[in-house]
C-alpha cells in the first residue's frame, strides 16, 4: 500500500493560541505527527510505503523526528543549500555535483536528487513528462484502485469512531478487542 501525504507541511501546523479552536488544532496538528511518525516507522514492515509531499521539507513543515526515519529522501530544484540540506539531509554538502541547486535550467525539470538508506552518495532521476489529458484519463483509468484510509479502517474495525479526535475516549475500543 502506498500512501501518499501531498502538502504533508499542513498536517503539522504548528498552532499558537490559547483559544479553545487553537488549542484543538495544536492537538489534531500532534496527533497527526505521532500517527505518521508511527506509519513512517513501522509501515514498511506490514507493507505500507508513506511518502511525504511538500515543497519545502524544512523542520517547521516536516517534523524533525519524522523526516530523519524517512528512507528515502527526494528533492527536485532547489534555491538554496539550505533548502537541499532540509530535504536530503546534510550529506548532501558533500556531493556539490548532485546539489538539487544545479537543476535551475529549464533542461532539468523533471529531474530530481534521490537518496536512500544503506547507498553512497546521491542519485539523479528524471520523471517524465505526462501531458495533462494523459494524467486525466490515467487518473479516469485506474481511479478504482485508491482507497480512502478511512474506510479501510471502519472496514476492517467495525465500531471503530473517527470522528472522535481524543485518544483518551472510547474510540480505540475495538483495537482492544
Amino acid at each position: 500500500m502506498v500512501l501518499i501525504i501531498d502538502e504533508a507541511h499542513t498536517y503539522f501546523r504548528d498552532h499558537k493560541g490559547s483559544d479553545k479552536e487553537t488549542k484543538q488544532l495544536a492537538a489534531l496538528a500532534a496527533q497527526n505527527a505521532r500517527l505518521v511518525e508511527e506509519l513512517v516507522k513501522m509501515g514498511r514492515s506490514v507493507g505500507i510505503l508513506v511518502i511525504l509531499a511538500t515543497q519545502k521539507s524544512t523542520g517547521d513543515a516536516i517534523p524533525t523526528f519524522i523526516r530523519d526515519v524517512c528512507p528515502v529522501g527526494l528533492s527536485f530544484a532547489q534555491k538554496t543549500t539550505d533548502a537541499a540540506v532540509a530535504a536530503l539531509g546534510d550529506d548532501i554538502r558533500d556531493w556539490p555535483d548532485a546539489s538539487p541547486t544545479l537543476l535551475q535550467e529549464p533542461a532539468y525539470v523533471g529531474v530530481a536528487v534521490m537518496k536512500t538508506n544503506g547507498q553512497k552518495g546521491f542519485t539523479r532521476l528524471r520523471t517524465p513528462y505526462v501531458a495533462e489529458d494523459d494524467s486525466a484519463r490515467i487518473a479516469a483509468r485506474t481511479a478504482h484502485l485508491t482507497a480512502d484510509p478511512a474506510d479501510l479502517l471502519t472496514a476492517q474495525l467495525p465500531g471503530l469512531d473517527l470522528t472522535k479526535t481524543d485518544p483518551d475516549e472510547d474510540s480505540m475500543t475495538p483495537l482492544a478487542a
